[in-house]
C-alpha cells in the first residue's frame, strides 16, 4: 500500500526588482533553482499570483524616465502617468505526494523554504504538511524565514552578494543606464572602451 504526504498553503514573499516585469522575472529564475519537494507521481507544485493592488508608485521607470510630466534624463519629453509596482506575490503551495513519508516531505520542504528565504523575503506564511495517517504540521510563524533573508550588496565589499543580484542590470557610472544601453545610444568613450573590451573577453 502507497505512503502519501500531503503540502498545501500561501506564501506571501517579497523579490527583488525595478519593475514587475523583472520582479517576475526574478522570482521564477529563484523557484526555479529550488530543491524539489518529491513524490513519485509529481513533485510539489508552486503558482504565482501577484499580491493585489500597487504597493508601491513613481514617477520615474527603471531607467529614471519621468513618467508623470516634465522630461526625462535624456531630456525627451516624457510620457504621461504613473510607474506602478506591486512589491508582494502569494505563491500557492499544493502537493500530493506519493511514496513519501512525513518526516521525509517535511525535511524536503524545509529545505525548499530556507532557500527561497535566503533569495527573497518571506514574510507571510501558513503551511500544512499532513500524513494520512494523522500526522501533521502547520508552519505560520514567517519570521525565522524573513530573518534569513540575504541583503543585497549593492557596491559594498563587505556584504556577500544575494542570489538573486546577477539576474539584475549594473548601472554604468553615473547614467541610469546599464553600459550596453550607453553603449548603444550615447557617445560615451570610457564606454565604448569598457564594452569593447568586455567583448574580447568572450
Amino acid at each position: 500500500m502507497s505512503h502519501w504526504t500531503h503540502v498545501i498553503g500561501t506564501l506571501r514573499v517579497s523579490p527583488m526588482g525595478r519593475t514587475q516585469p523583472e520582479k517576475r522575472y526574478i522570482l521564477e529564475t529563484v523557484l526555479e533553482h529550488l530543491p524539489l519537494v518529491t513524490g513519485s507521481e509529481g513533485d510539489m507544485e508552486i503558482h504565482i499570483n501577484v499580491g493585489g493592488g500597487a504597493g508601491s508608485s513613481c514617477s520615474c521607470d527603471e531607467f529614471d524616465m519621468r513618467t508623470d510630466k516634465g522630461k526625462d534624463w535624456y531630456g525627451n519629453r516624457s510620457r504621461k502617468g504613473w510607474f506602478d509596482m506591486e512589491e508582494d506575490y502569494l505563491l500557492t503551495v499544493v502537493g500530493n505526494l506519493r511514496d513519501r513519508e512525513f518526516d521525509e516531505t517535511y525535511r524536503e520542504f524545509q529545505k525548499w523554504l530556507t532557500r527561497l528565504a535566503k533569495r527573497v523575503v518571506v514574510d507571510q506564511i501558513c503551511v500544512k504538511i499532513y500524513a494520512e495517517y494523522g500526522k501533521e504540521i502547520i508552519i505560520s510563524d514567517a519570521n525565522p524565514y524573513a530573518d534569513m533573508w540575504e541583503s543585497p550588496s549593492w557596491g559594498d565589499p563587505e556584504i556577500e552578494p544575494n542570489w538573486c543580484e546577477y539576474l539584475m542590470w549594473k548601472r554604468w557610472k553615473d547614467t541610469p543606464l546599464p553600459l550596453e544601453l550607453v553603449y548603444k545610444y550615447y557617445d560615451y568613450k570610457d564606454a565604448d572602451d569598457e564594452y569593447e573590451r568586455r567583448m574580447k573577453l568572450k
